[in-house]
């Protein structure tokens, strides 16, 4: 069960990381990620951030992201969580395809054909 104050953290981080996104990064294949959420452990050491990307297939392995522009991406972004919010200790970004909506266009295939 996850704690409220984890919950609360993981609103904010959300919040601001989609500003820091939109404002901050110049990289035009970082321009369309949308963050979908974030999850954040108990203790407040990571957070993970769920994204997708705008406009582009569905399913991670046709994106055009790799992993390697993600781990210099959540550096960045962690800097500049520090820069804005005031607490104890910034969590460490990892970021995590959404395959949440892949997941509910599959069940939803699935339903069809039972029809």
């Amino acid at each position: 069960m996850t704690s409220n104050r984890s919950d609360k953290v993981g609103d904010l981080l959300k919040k601001e990381i989609s500003i820091i996104i939109s404002n901050k990064i110049k990289d035009p294949r970082l321009k369309n990620i949308n963050i979908t959420a974030v999850k954040v452990s108990n203790d407040i050491g990571i957070a993970t951030v769920f994204y997708t990307i705008i406009g582009e297939p569905i399913q991670k392995n046709k994106s055009k992201i790799d992993d390697k522009i993600l781990e210099k991406l959540s550096g960045m972004v962690r800097s500049n969580l520090a820069k804005k919010i005031k607490i104890r200790r910034i969590p460490k970004i990892k970021f995590r395809f959404d395959e949440s909506i892949e997941y509910s266009e599959n069940i939803e295939k699935l339903l069809k054909t039972l029809k």
